[in-house]
């Protein structure tokens, strides 16, 4: 079970960053509160983010990977997992934009991960797989 943790948590992160109502272009737009059922884990989600500012894309990232699937987390606590939410997201998010070659480069490659990610099982690239092994372990 223990191995298979990094893949589902990345799934469940990204199949929940991309379920918004909006549609925004960048990682930075739509800024709104923490969701209500989050703001308990919000210093362990957000690293220093307002939580009353929070973009969407970074909103549903969080919410999908704190709500989804929450069963399969079970061994880490709410903030633990909460920690690993956080990491995740910011550490994606910081691979993408130092490897885009221009501003939109970084948020598209983010949108195809979660599409390629729903059409193929939730199968990621060993670079983004990387990515949440290594927030997981840091909790």
């Amino acid at each position: 079970m223990k191995r298979c943790l990094p893949l589902l948590l990345a799934t469940v992160l990204i199949l929940g960053a991309c379920g918004s109502s909006g549609k925004p272009e960048t990682f930075y737009e739509q800024k709104g509160p923490l969701p209500e059922i989050l703001q308990e884990f919000g210093d362990e989600l957000l690293d220093g983010v307002n939580p009353s500012q929070v973009p969407l894309v970074q909103r549903n990232f969080l919410e999908g990977c704190m709500g989804g699937q929450k069963d399969i987390f079970n061994q880490l606590s709410g903030s633990a997992l909460a920690r690993a939410c956080g990491c995740s997201y910011t550490e994606l998010v910081k691979y993408l934009e130092a490897n885009a070659t221009e501003d939109q480069a970084a948020f598209d490659t983010f949108k195809k991960i979660n599409k390629t990610s729903n059409e193929e099982g939730g199968i990621l690239g060993q670079n983004y797989k990387s990515i949440f092994e290594e927030c997981l372990a840091r909790v």
